[in-house]
């Protein structure tokens, strides 16, 4: 690169930054798409269950506002942010966003397995993980966390719980 230009600033608000998040927000993560693996990232932008699910949050959201400031917090993206794994490719899966997600952060854990429906087989169940310990917790009251880890193309999943005492247990899923 050898030169550059600012084109031009924004606040975290602006609706016109929003616009080219919703329409280019492929163009905000700073990876390379030469690997195979790599499309199988989904996003508004180029995937059309993923701009619906977008399209039906913001229909919901009381305050268009509010809805484009809280879409843009998320700007600028890590590099590592993102999960290649194609499990997490909505043409091929439909799964709970609010317990799993591609986007690598923790997320409030359940006791209930996560479930990933086939989209090309609708209501066919094809795998399902379930992140606490398989005999199950001993102190049903305590808040626990998860986070995910998915290998970019091998069936092989890690599940990390902690609770906010800091105990933690590692789980390895893999589909048989």
């Amino acid at each position: 690169m050898e030169t550059t230009e600012i084109v031009a600033f924004y606040q975290n608000s602006a609706d016109e930054l929003y616009l080219l998040f919703e329409q280019f927000c492929d163009h905000f993560y700073a990876m390379s798409r030469n690997s195979s693996y790599m499309n199988f990232i989904s996003s508004h932008s180029n995937n059309i269950h993923a701009r619906e699910q977008l399209r039906s949050i913001k229909n919901k959201a009381s305050s268009l506002s509010q809805f484009v400031k809280k879409m843009l917090t998320s700007l600028p993206f890590s590099c590592q942010s993102l999960s290649p794994s194609p499990y997490f490719d909505q043409s091929l899966f439909r799964y709970d966003e609010k317990l799993i997600s591609a986007t690598d952060r923790h997320r409030p854990s359940t006791d209930h397995p996560i479930k990933f429906i086939s989209r090309r087989q609708p209501h066919t169940l094809k795998f399902k993980i379930k992140p606490g310990p398989e005999a199950g917790s001993l102190d049903g009251r305590t808040k626990k966390v998860s986070s995910f880890l998915f290998h970019p193309f091998l069936p092989l999943a890690l599940s990390i719980q902690q609770t906010l005492f800091l105990q933690s247990s590692v789980n390895i899923h893999f589909r048989g």
